[in-house]
C-alpha cells in the first residue's frame, strides 16, 4: 500500500483543504445558468448513441457489482464527450471551473479523458465501492475526477457515494470494484458511505484514491453527469499501466512530460 500524494496542503483553506482532509469536494452551482444548453448537447450524444445499434450498457462485471445490482440493470456509456459537442468541448476551459481545479492540483492541468454516464429511472445500475487510480495510475497519484451533474441527483437516484478521508489509506489492492468482492468492499460498504446529492449545475471533484461508487436508480427520474478525470502537468501516467484512452489534453499551463512521440498518439 502506497501512501497518497496529495495535491493540496494540509495547512491550505477552503476548498483546498477541504479536499486534503476529505478526498472530495463540492462545488455548489458552477454550471447551473449552463445546464439547458449542456442538457440539449447530452441528450443529443446518447440520441447518437441510441442510433449507432452499439452496446453503450456499462454496467460492471463480477460478484462485487452483482451484490449491488441484481438483475436488468442498465447505465448509457460513452468516453470523451469533447470529441461529440463543440459545447462540451468549451466547458473543460471555463474559467470558474478551471480556477476550482488548480485548487487542488496546481498551475498546469491535464485532461485524461471524460465519460457520459446516463441512469434511467427505476433500473440505473449501481457501482461497487472502488477506487479509480488502477485505470489510469499517475507515478505521483494527483489524478482527480470532476463530475459535472446536468440533471439533479439525489441518493434514490443512484447519486455518488464516497467514504471521506478514504483516499489517506493510500492505494488499495484489487480496489477497481470489476471483480469479486474484496477487502475494498468489506472494510468500506456501499451501505454506510456518505451519499453527495447534488442539483444540476454542481460540480464534485473527488481524488482518485478517494473509495467511491454508488446506489441503483431506484427513482422516476434519469440522472445525467459528465465526468473529467484530470492529473497535474508536473506528474504523468504511469507507462507500465494497462493502455486506457488518454487525450493529453492541457487544459490550462503547460504539461511537463509531453513528447513528439505522445504529442503523435
Amino acid at each position: 500500500m502506497s501512501t497518497a500524494t496529495l495535491p493540496a496542503s494540509s495547512t491550505a483553506t477552503g476548498p483546498a483543504a477541504a479536499f486534503a482532509r476529505d478526498g472530495f469536494y463540492l462545488a455548489r452551482g458552477m454550471f447551473a445558468a449552463r445546464i439547458p444548453e449542456l442538457e440539449r448537447e447530452f441528450d443529443r450524444i446518447c440520441a447518437q448513441l441510441d442510433q449507432s445499434g452499439q452496446d453503450t450498457n456499462a454496467r460492471w462485471p463480477g460478484s462485487a457489482s452483482d451484490l449491488v445490482n441484481g438483475s436488468g440493470r442498465v447505465v448509457q456509456h460513452t468516453h470523451n464527450v469533447q470529441r461529440y459537442s463543440a459545447v462540451w468541448a468549451q466547458v473543460w476551459y471555463d474559467r470558474a471551473y478551471l480556477d476550482m481545479t488548480e485548487q487542488f492540483l496546481g498551475p498546469d492541468i491535464i485532461m485524461h479523458h471524460t465519460k457520459l454516464f446516463r441512469k434511467p429511472a427505476e433500473k440505473g445500475a449501481a457501482f461497487p465501492m472502488h477506487q479509480d487510480w488502477s485505470y489510469f495510475p499517475t507515478l505521483k497519484d494527483t489524478n482527480l475526477a470532476a463530475i459535472v451533474h446536468v440533471s439533479d441527483a439525489t441518493d434514490d437516484m443512484g447519486c455518488l457515494r464516497v467514504h471521506p478521508g478514504s483516499h489517506l489509506s493510500g492505494r488499495m489492492a484489487d480496489s477497481s470494484g470489476m471483480g469479486d468482492i474484496t477487502e475494498v468492499q468489506r472494510r468500506f460498504p456501499l451501505e454506510t458511505a456518505t451519499p453527495v446529492e447534488c442539483k444540476a449545475g454542481d460540480v464534485v471533484f473527488f481524488h482518485s484514491l478517494t473509495v467511491h461508487g454508488s446506489r441503483i436508480n431506484t427513482s422516476q427520474r434519469m440522472r445525467k453527469t459528465v465526468l473529467c478525470q484530470m492529473y497535474a502537468g508536473h506528474d504523468q501516467i504511469d507507462p507500465k499501466a494497462p493502455g486506457h484512452i488518454d487525450e493529453h489534453l492541457v487544459l490550462h499551463g503547460w504539461n511537463h512530460h509531453m513528447t513528439r512521440d505522445l504529442a503523435a498518439e
